[in-house]
């Protein structure tokens, strides 16, 4: 993929509507018309049901070893219900790492999203390639994470995540790799069910952070350690240091996810 893709979004009350009905798996009261829209709403892979078009195509990526490995959202304009943003994606780095697993080609990938020439929220997405499977072993079980005690207070418990959750949420981010879908592929690749997208977990982190703590996110940075499945249960952990929050997601004794965020000042709360 050489050149930038533009596409729109428009943020509607049925598309938004649409969306916190996968993050949060059941039907909720129509959004509000000054509802803030959550930064975990813009996903880059949104572009492909409106152009028509496969980034993992685009980028020369197998969607089999290709990882989540994180997302970085920073917000310079609330975005808002009845808005169109006008999208530019682009990659913005590519990568080769050596590692004892073998190489790992990371690519990241920045889409920018713009209402009436002002950019509101950048999204930076960080893409793991792992090296190709040997044959002999490409139906091998996945490992399980490492084990990790928490570094931060208790904050909140994420409750179980669905099957429904992942189905609904995959449709309307455009992310329907069948490792999200298809539990006997997933097993055939070695996942003990399907594979919870990242995109919904983003999604369920920024919620339950903004609940506790009633402000809104205006930066968040996520990374991935580990897959997650459905009926994974997700206790928070967080504590604040200077201005960011920094947090751990685990799912009993495994590290799923981590990151740090920026919330809204005190005077402006959810």
């Amino acid at each position: 993929m050489e050149s930038p893709l533009a596409f729109e979004i428009v943020i509607s009350a049925e598309s938004l509507n649409r969306w916190k009905i996968g993050r949060d798996g059941v039907i909720g009261a129509p959004p509000s018309p000054i509802e803030r829209v959550p930064l975990s709403y813009l996903v880059f892979m949104r572009a492909q049901p409106i152009l028509g078009v496969n980034f993992h195509e685009l980028l020369g990526r197998d969607p089999d070893r290709g990882l989540y490995g994180g997302v970085t959202y920073r917000e310079l304009a609330p975005i808002k219900l009845g808005q169109t943003l006008q999208a530019t994606s682009s990659v913005q780095s590519r990568k080769v790492v050596q590692t004892p697993r073998g190489e790992l080609t990371i690519t990241t990938f920045v889409t920018q999203y713009a209402c009436d020439g002002v950019l509101h929220v950048s999204e930076s997405v960080r893409m793991i390639d792992t090296p190709p499977a040997n044959s002999s072993i490409e139906s091998k079980a996945v490992p399980p994470a490492a084990i990790c005690e928490p570094e931060h207070p208790f904050l909140t418990h994420i409750a179980p995540i669905t099957h429904r959750q992942v189905a609904w949420l995959t449709v309307e981010t455009g992310d329907i790799n069948a490792l999200h879908l298809d539990a006997p592929y997933a097993a055939r690749r070695g996942f003990p069910d399907v594979v919870v997208p990242a995109t919904l977990i983003t999604s369920l982190i920024e919620r339950e952070l903004e609940t506790a703590l009633s402000r809104y996110a205006i930066e968040l940075d996520v990374r991935y350690s580990a897959p997650s499945y459905p009926g994974d249960k997700f206790d928070l952990y967080a504590k604040v240091i200077e201005n960011s929050l920094v947090f751990q997601a685990l799912v009993g004794t495994s590290l799923r996810a981590e990151g740090k965020a920026r919330l809204s000042p005190a005077s402006e709360v959810r």
